[in-house]
């Protein structure tokens, strides 16, 4: 069994840019409305990206800013009022090695590259695979979700707050950019 569901990209550039807000929203079917919401909150350098629903838990994601969007350094991963412990291989040299692994109500999840661009990621659980794209520009940008198996709320709430983080250190090619990106953004502090 195989569905795919469409988010739009949205954005509220009102107020002061640091009060802007982005994401995507619509309709996966039985599970209703969704919205990402990037940055849903800001904890000096840390953002947060947060998923609210009809058919689903709110789900956060808070990390190490990076542009808009949290960073995979730093994590912490919220289901409801649960935490969840993050945990991932940065010195891996594969793509499965580098995965992100987290246990959400008692089962083990893993959310992976697919592609060597950022655009292209998976969850994965014994079942259930929830392919997730990023697409466009601009007022065309979309996510798609494909969801092979019986997913049910939490799969599509976790598949959706990762498109609102920045997952590149997922690909090698990712993590080094994201290095030198980062020393860079460290040498202006002392200019």
């Amino acid at each position: 069994m195989q569905q795919t569901y469409t988010l739009d990209h949205w954005e509220d550039r009102s107020g002061h840019r640091l009060t802007w807000k982005f994401g995507y929203r619509g309709v996966a079917g039985a599970f209703g409305r969704i919205e990402v919401v990037y940055p849903a909150g800001r904890h000096g350098d840390r953002h947060v990206t947060e998923v609210r629903g009809d058919g689903i838990p709110v789900v956060s994601f808070t990390g190490w800013a990076y542009g808009r969007k949290p960073s995979l350094y730093m994590a912490q991963l919220s289901v409801g009022s649960d935490g969840i412990r993050v945990k991932r291989n940065r010195w891996a040299q594969t793509r499965a090695g580098r995965a992100l692994r987290m246990q959400v109500a008692g089962r083990e999840y893993r959310y992976l590259a697919t592609g060597r661009r950022h655009h292209d990621r998976a969850l994965l659980r014994d079942g259930v695979e929830i392919r997730t794209g990023r697409r466009g520009r601009g007022a065309r940008k979309k996510a798609t979700f494909t969801v092979v198996g019986q997913a049910d709320a939490h799969d599509i709430a976790l598949a959706a707050v990762m498109v609102g983080v920045n997952t590149r250190n997922l690909t090698r090619g990712g993590a080094v950019r994201a290095f030198f990106n980062r020393s860079l953004n460290w040498l202006d502090i002392f200019n």
